[in-house]
């Protein structure tokens, strides 16, 4: 992966650039020519809706508030291919009802051609247990419906259909209109009554939506999402491996793009149920970026240890030809999904058997819970965690596939029917977003995710700059930062950002741990190769061993020697403490019995020349137990000498007993004294070595291996092979621990 970003041959970024945006150009033609929200043209202005709207709100009863209606453009799913029109136009105001002052707002969606086709009562500061009045209900419905007909329109035959909860659908049949129409009215007290006029004949059955079953199954893999996604976030926060600052930023950039002030109003009117949207629109995505991003940011960098990002050095204000070069490939290939986006919904719109189910353009482009710049964002955060949590746990050739199609089923960017078609429309968008990260970084990830999202809305509001001139601005604004800050950064040379970057602290830690690791490994491995590496042949015995370390790096050491006499020398020994100086003391320890072991020499006599060594060279408090046994083979006769080491184990026909002999260690101290104790190894038994790693391991609860449990292995199994003496030791242990 390469994670230093900028792209991997500079010449072709400007090829990248242009084959974006006539990618881009070519989905913006299909676009225009075939979806509904595209195709309208000509707009009246706002007046004349604001004025429709006063009609409407006197026509069903009410009185408005003083001041304007907010009037805006939506983008909703057609109701049915009869209707063909997806681009509406939506005003709305507090008003004020005669007969009852409950602090509502009236909303009416209007065609483009000024007709209205919706219109909402809604309350959202009413009392969520309050008893109902069912006649203000009946008014509303009766005043609302009223309001939707056209002149020289009656109501027809009404039917009515219990809901889930306290909502019921009722529909109304229209006479004198030249076209089947029927008016559709949900009622769900305390919060919304709405009416809407439906092509056809009355239905016999509630509105199409999503069923309870749906939203419920939707909620929860929502929910399984985030806690997901906070489960990693936390998992690293408490290892201390993850870096907020870039996510932090993100976030806020995030809020900062959400139109809070849409909230406003209903804040006014102490609406408590917009606290809650606005918790889980705005702030749930802010929240959902700043986790999402800084789990994934921290993960790739913890995968590798030269990890740079130039998106450190365009927050530090150091931006240079690699960070440009990936702003400018981001720029190339946001261009390139933009034109997909709309590409394909527009060859949803025109081939058989495939339809949107929403529309290519989320409007108002700037809400409470969306907006370009959280979308992109959001997005770019989804694709770098797929791409580190693949990395980190799939072979390489599974990663960019594994990744797109984790990353599009949670990025969603299309609304398309059937489901299977926009899953693979979702996966084809995220696959290019995971191969930019994957190939040229995190900053030319985030500049791909924004352009896709914001092109489509500058060129939008740019066709209808009258009615979205601030979100022309600023959208198109932001499209051009993108590869002005990348034409920038080129022009600039390469010392601007090849100064040493401030690493994250967890970063510097890391690379400390990999430095340690690496020379623990290599300790470990030199510390195996003082070892014997194979067990000595003698006639007549079986020779097997084992040393396990506690950590990457232990002080256990033993050898076999045989001296010009054919006698077998045994020597067992643990170094105090680990790391190198263990090492050192093993090396010098070995070096000297390979000195020092000859046919005149006892067991007391070498360890005697060994402490005089070690005192002369080892650091002070550096301790060394070592056994010393000399054996000759042909008799069994054995000459112990010990320095401190746990007691040597014979197994006798029918018990265990330890060759008692104590003795300071090798090292400093006071002058220490050895002597030699003779001893015999019958037929048939078995001498058993163990360092107090053995005798020492703890359980759960503190309790210590000890040295009975040692000896009634050896018990039980000192008549079997030296081999499996050994290994039933280690798997006696490991049950303890």
């Amino acid at each position: 992966m390469n994670v230093r970003g900028g792209g991997r041959d500079p010449r072709r970024i400007p090829l990248r650039i242009a084959a974006g945006l006539l990618a881009f150009a070519a989905g913006a033609v299909l676009a225009l020519t075939l979806l509904p929200e595209w195709k309208v043209r000509d707009l009246p202005n706002e007046r004349l809706f604001a004025s429709r709207f006063r009609q409407v709100v006197a026509r069903a009863g009410f009185l408005p508030m003083p001041g304007e209606p907010r009037v805006s453009l939506i983008a909703s799913a057609p109701s049915g291919r009869n209707s063909g029109v997806a681009l509406r136009v939506v005003a709305r105001q507090a008003v004020r009802d005669p007969g009852d002052d409950p602090k509502p707002a009236l909303e009416v969606t209007f065609l483009p051609d000024g007709q209205p086709r919706i219109v909402q009562w809604s309350n959202f500061a009413a009392p969520l247990f309050r008893a109902q009045n069912p006649a203000l209900y009946e008014r509303i419905t009766r005043g609302l419906v009223l309001s939707l007909l056209a002149p020289g329109e009656t109501l027809g035959k009404e039917s009515q259909q219990k809901g889930p909860g306290l909502t019921t659908w009722r529909m109304f049949g229209i006479v004198g209109n030249a076209e089947e129409e029927h008016l559709q009215v949900t009622v769900s007290p305390p919060f919304v009554v709405e009416a809407e006029r439906v092509p056809g004949a009355a239905a016999h059955s509630g509105p199409q939506g999503l069923e309870l079953s749906k939203i419920f199954g939707l909620a929860l893999l929502y929910l399984a999402l985030f806690l997901t996604v906070a489960g990693t976030f936390l998992a690293l926060l408490v290892r201390g491996r993850i870096d907020l600052t870039n996510g932090a930023i993100l976030a806020v950039l995030t809020l900062l793009s959400a139109s809070l002030q849409q909230a406003l109003p209903v804040f006014q009117r102490g609406a408590w149920l917009t606290y809650v949207s606005v918790l889980l629109g705005a702030f749930g995505l802010t929240l959902w970026v700043f986790l999402v991003w800084s789990a994934g940011e921290s993960l790739l960098r913890s995968l590798r240890p030269d990890f740079t990002t130039s998106l450190d050095t365009l927050r530090l204000g150091r931006l240079g030809p690699r960070g440009g070069r990936a702003l400018l490939v981001g720029f190339g290939f946001g261009a390139g999904l933009a034109g997909l986006r709309l590409g394909l919904y527009a060859l949803a719109e025109a081939l058989p058997g495939i339809s949107p189910s929403g529309p290519s353009l989320s409007l108002p482009i700037f809400t409470l819970g969306r907006s370009p710049i959280g979308s992109g964002i959001s997005a770019a955060a989804v694709a770098a965690l797929a791409l580190a949590i693949t990395l980190r746990f799939l072979p390489k050739r599974w990663v960019l596939p594994a990744a797109a199609l984790l990353a599009g089923v949670v990025i969603s960017p299309f609304q398309i029917e059937p489901f299977a078609v926009q899953l693979a429309a979702g996966v084809a968008f995220a696959a290019v977003l995971v191969g930019v990260c994957r190939d040229s970084g995190l900053t030319a990830l985030l500049a791909a995710a924004l352009t896709a999202f914001l092109l489509p809305a500058a060129l939008f509001s740019g066709l209808h700059f009258a009615w979205l001139p601030g979100t022309s601005l600023l959208t198109a604004g932001l499209a051009v930062l993108l590869p002005l800050l990348g034409f920038v950064g080129i022009s600039r040379s390469e010392e601007e950002e090849s100064g040493q970057l401030p690493n994250p602290a967890f970063m510097r830690r890391l690379t400390e741990e990999r430095r340690i690791r690496h020379e623990v490994d290599l300790l470990a491995r030199m510390q195996e190769g003082l070892l014997p590496k194979e067990m000595p042949r003698v006639e007549g015995y079986q020779i097997a061993a084992r040393s396990v370390l506690a950590s990457e790096a232990g002080g256990d050491l033993y050898d076999f020697l045989r001296d010009d006499a054919g006698r077998l020398w045994i020597a067992a020994g643990d170094v105090a403490g680990h790391g190198y100086s263990c090492a050192v003391a093993q090396a010098m320890i070995k070096a000297g019995l390979l000195s020092l072991v000859e046919p005149g020499e006892s067991p007391a006599g070498v360890l005697r020349q060994l402490n005089r060594v070690l005192r002369g060279m080892s650091a002070e408090r550096s301790f060394t137990s070592l056994a010393l046994i000399r054996l000759d083979p042909a008799t069994g006769d054995a000459l112990l000498a010990n320095a401190g080491h746990p007691y040597p184990l014979i197994m006798e026909p029918g018990r265990v007993i330890e060759v008692v002999l104590p003795g300071l260690p090798l090292g400093h101290g006071p002058a220490h004294a050895y002597t030699d104790r003779d001893f015999r190894l019958p037929r048939g038994g078995s001498l058993v070595l163990c360092s107090d790693g053995l005798f020492e391991a703890l359980d759960r609860n503190g309790n210590a291996y000890g040295f009975e449990r040692a000896r009634e292995v050896v018990l039980a199994m000192g008549h079997r092979p030296a081999v499996e003496i050994v290994d039933a030791l280690g798997d006696d242990c490991r049950r303890h621990l």
